[in-house]
């Protein structure tokens, strides 16, 4: 399966009229946050494959993109491929409805593995974990803004994805480091944008 992940950032590459060309044979569209919706509503449109996406810090409160599915807090299933998604950053400001503290990420965490285990019976791992923050110390910074979740090592741990597409980090030095490996997963950082392929 291929796929093409999204975030922070409005490629002309993929805004172009030349998208399909340069993205052919994409099976799944993955945005990770912080996009208008008129881009990722663009490129669903040309591309004419599914789409997934979770709300970054920046979204709006109704982060709708038609053609689209918000897998904010839910669990998939695409191609046969397991997805789940938990969209936001680590609460920076008084007011904003995509972000979290850490107990309420935490909260959110727990909630999603529950749900997975009782709906696969603990017989396989989750083959894709979407967010669009990273991580506490992968690939996350020291500003408030760019903290991140250590909810997300347990989620790791526990239903062990092969794979965590995370945005939010787009900013010097952040940027040089955007793949690592840690328990099963590999996590990469999308910014501004990844095609990747995984076995079908």
């Amino acid at each position: 399966m291929k796929i093409l992940a999204l975030s922070d950032q409005i490629s002309s590459v993929i805004h172009g009229r030349g998208l399909k060309e340069h993205f052919s044979g994409i099976d799944l569209i993955i945005g990770c946050g912080d996009l208008p919706v008129s881009y990722l509503e663009f490129v669903v449109s040309i591309l004419n494959v599914p789409m997934v996406y979770v709300p970054g810090n920046h979204d709006p409160d109704r982060y709708v993109i038609p053609g689209g599915d918000n897998i904010d807090g839910r669990i998939v299933e695409v191609n046969g491929k397991m997805i789940a998604g938990l969209g936001g950053s680590i609460r920076y400001k008084p007011k904003g409805k995509h972000q979290y503290t850490e107990r309420e990420m935490r909260l959110r965490v727990s909630f999603m593995i529950a749900s997975f285990m009782i709906r696969t019976g603990g017989r396989r791992k989750l083959d894709m974990f979407v967010t669009h923050s990273p991580p506490l110390g992968i690939h996350d910074g020291e500003d408030p803004a760019h903290v991140g979740f250590s909810a997300f090592h347990l989620l790791l741990k526990v239903l062990k994805p092969g794979i965590m597409l995370h945005g939010h980090m787009h900013i010097l030095p952040n940027i040089h480091q955007n793949e690592t490996s840690r328990y099963a997963s590999t996590i990469m950082n999308v910014f501004p944008y990844r095609v990747i392929e995984i076995p079908s």
